[in-house]
């Protein structure tokens, strides 16, 4: 099972560093363009891949995080301590790729609504979601238990999107600028998570950031992420004046 975590490790990585720069293929191309579609097929194969991954392993360490992650367990250092925050890590990592895959198969899935009315309502996508606003709950939780202000921020953002989501998928006929804010501020929100998980468990370690550096580092994707989808709802409007915009294809 080692051997088994070490290659997800392995592979997410890669697939998420390559996501991280490809993510601005599709965001900064002319919506619907040959460049814009391509992109953004490839850039959610790679999330699904991190996705899934990031939560196999949070799973993995979850179950046995002494097994997962006996480099912590230093000689003087109590076992149930360690077991402890290590599990706090996991749950935030897990309820990171949840936010990651819920996002950006939401973004894919919202493009067909034209041709199929039932597309967001598979039990798949369904199961996810929930899982995805029971996980924010839980760390919200862990997260005041714990005084963690990280954890108590991404638990908040976890929980209005997936409320947002199942808002949106039970809502009777979106209109057509409904449907491309939704799949502009999911590619967002996918975006969000792997750019915080680089800040988290990578960028901080490249940087040798200090405890205040680390924090900002950590919140600034979604203060920049949120301002974006802010921005972009404005943009997207449903007005009569609105111009033609058609509906890019991912999938």
């Amino acid at each position: 099972m080692l051997h088994l975590h070490q290659f997800l490790l392995i592979a997410h990585i890669i697939a998420g560093s390559v996501a991280l720069l490809l993510f601005w293929a599709p965001m900064l191309a002319k919506k619907g363009s040959p460049l814009h579609r391509k992109s953004g097929r490839y850039y959610a194969y790679l999330l699904y891949g991190v996705s899934l991954s990031g939560v196999v392993m949070s799973a993995m360490v979850l179950i046995a995080p002494l097994y997962f992650k006996a480099k912590y367990l230093t000689p003087g250092a109590d076992p149930a301590v360690v077991a402890a925050n290590v599990r706090l890590m996991a749950s935030f990592l897990g309820l990171l790729s949840l936010l990651s895959w819920v996002s950006i198969r939401q973004a894919v899935l919202v493009l067909q609504l034209p041709k199929n009315a039932r597309v967001l309502k598979t039990p798949l996508h369904l199961l996810a979601v929930v899982l995805l606003l029971v996980a924010g709950l839980y760390v919200f939780w862990l997260g005041m238990a714990k005084q963690q202000t990280l954890l108590i921020v991404f638990s908040v953002v976890a929980v209005l999107n997936a409320a947002g989501t199942l808002r949106f998928i039970f809502k009777t006929a979106p209109g057509r600028m409904e449907i491309l804010r939704q799949h502009i501020s999911n590619m967002l929100g996918s975006a969000i998570a792997i750019y915080t998980a680089f800040s988290a468990f990578g960028g901080r370690g490249l940087l040798e950031l200090s405890a205040t550096g680390q924090l900002v580092s950590w919140l600034a994707p979604s203060v920049i992420g949120i301002a974006f989808m802010m921005w972009y709802n404005r943009m997207y409007k449903d007005k009569t004046t609105a111009p033609k915009t058609a509906v890019p294809q991912v999938v």
